[in-house]
């Protein structure tokens, strides 16, 4: 079935599914929740993450060990799907993140610092067995605290 038959319901449930999808994400990318955000993705679902492609929850999971230490919050906006067929899925979403290095949990709350960046978020997603899946998820900087970011401003090895 491709999107110019996909019937209003159909489309919205799609376009409700897949929103729910994206701030599952965001949510356990912020509360740490490892297991749960490498579960969203498909087995062969990639994440290109700070310049690097992750791929498969298991290489994922691995990538998250070095922001044990990162307090994060990602606002997101912006969220537009475009159903392609009933089990593929685009979006685009805007982030405004905010992130802290070298957190003490015990330390109490840290201070508010400014947005580290806003960006773009691109994704695929398919229906698996009726779940919604991340095929593959991208982000782009377009705006940064260049005095924290460098990174997006040089080519990245891989």
């Amino acid at each position: 079935m491709s999107a110019s038959t996909v019937t209003p319901t159909v489309r919205r449930e799609i376009e409700w599914d897949c929103q729910k999808l994206l701030m599952q994400f965001y949510g356990y990318l912020d509360e740490k929740r490892y297991d749960d955000l490498a579960d969203l993705f498909a087995e062969d679902g990639a994440w290109v993450r700070l310049g690097k492609e992750l791929v498969g929850p298991a290489g994922i999971k691995k990538a998250m060990t070095e922001r044990e230490s990162w307090l994060t919050m990602h606002l997101v906006t912006n969220v537009r799907i475009n159903v392609i067929d009933e089990d593929h899925a685009e979006t685009i979403q805007y982030i405004t993140l905010y992130r802290q290095e070298g957190v003490d949990p015990e330390a109490g709350p840290p201070p508010v610092v400014m947005p580290l960046g806003l960006l773009r978020h691109t994704d695929k997603l398919v229906r698996i067995n009726g779940v919604w899946k991340f095929k593959r998820k991208a982000s782009r900087a377009v705006m940064v605290n260049r005095d924290r970011v460098t990174h997006y401003d040089k080519p990245v090895a891989s």
